[in-house]
């Protein structure tokens, strides 16, 4: 009887794990409408499509900003994440991103600067890409 339980909990297991395994990885902004929008539609998060990926930025709680970018293709590029705001650009260092990979870079701010337009910012192979600005 304790065999034939074990095994049934065994195979449970087994099969609670291939569900968990196979299930697709969230990403940063799995969607991004064509006006700069992702999928929760709030003013703080916004994106822009890119051939071969999505550059994403996200405003928390007014003193942090994350810039993100998820690459969905094409060859390793060397990038530049960053943000612009009051028409300063602020980059961090450049990182190598390949074809599968999610960088996301975070910048503390001013707590004042909540609500403000903030526009995320990648710079790669003398390109310079920018989400529409987030606000409140």
């Amino acid at each position: 009887m304790r065999t034939k339980a074990n095994a049934t909990l065994i195979a449970l297991a087994f099969a609670a794990g291939s569900v968990m395994f196979s299930a697709p990885a969230a990403s940063a902004a799995a969607y991004c409408s064509g006006s700069g929008w992702t999928a929760t539609n709030e003013p703080m998060e916004r994106c822009t499509s890119l051939d071969n990926g999505i550059l994403y930025n996200k405003q928390i709680s007014g003193s942090t900003i994350y810039t993100t970018y998820s690459k969905t293709g094409g060859s390793t590029i060397s990038a530049k994440l960053g943000y612009i705001h009051s028409g300063t650009t602020t980059y961090a260092a450049a990182v190598s991103i390949a074809s599968g990979q999610t960088v996301k870079k975070s910048f503390s701010v001013s707590s004042g600067w909540y609500c403000d337009s903030i526009i995320g910012v990648m710079s790669a192979n003398g390109t310079k890409y920018q989400t529409p600005a987030t606000h409140c």
